[in-house]
């Protein structure tokens, strides 16, 4: 499919924080796959049809083996995770906002969208017996016609995040 002007992009970032507040890792930006229904969801949106946005943002255990041969690449045809925790957060728990060129932050509508995740301490819940959740994959979700439609796709190494930790998760699109 021919792009006219630029091509859709996605990025994140990860924060994880200790009990304390003190940073424990941050991954800096890196890029995240847009997927394929993101664009049947836009074009609905364009057309006047049902499209209702994003409405989750979902985390994921992925697999174990990819701690091992690392993360393959995102499927650009991915309907959803490989091991979604069963919990998404919720558009209301998310913070978007509208960037300008230079990445702050505007009350207008622009071609650059922020949406900020807090995973507070607690979630996800701790898997059994270990003491943290494998935190591998994440993706965000709109609506389509009371479907749930991908919107972008990230697999990176494994996050444990335990019980005490804070992970902060921004998602910057860009249109």
């Amino acid at each position: 499919m021919e792009q006219l002007g630029g091509q859709l992009k996605g990025i994140y970032r990860d924060i994880l924080k200790d009990g304390r507040g003190r940073i424990l890792s941050d991954s800096g930006w890196s890029s995240n796959t847009i997927v394929h229904r993101c664009r049947i969801l836009l074009a609905g949106f364009i057309k006047g049809d049902a499209s209702g946005g994003i409405h989750h943002l979902s985390f994921g255990m992925g697999r174990d083996s990819w701690d091992h041969d690392g993360p393959p690449p995102p499927d650009p045809s991915a309907t959803d995770l490989i091991a979604p925790y069963p919990r998404p957060m919720p558009l209301d728990t998310l913070g978007l906002t509208y960037l300008d060129d230079d990445n702050n932050e505007v009350s207008t509508p622009t071609s650059r969208l922020q949406i900020a995740a807090i995973l507070e301490p607690g979630y996800p819940d701790p898997t059994t017996p270990a003491a943290t959740y494998p935190l591998r994959e994440f993706g965000l979700f709109g609506t389509f016609d009371g479907a749930y439609f991908m919107i972008n796709s990230i697999r990176h190494p494994v996050i444990h995040k335990d019980a005490s930790a804070t992970l902060i998760r921004k998602i910057r699109l860009h249109f």
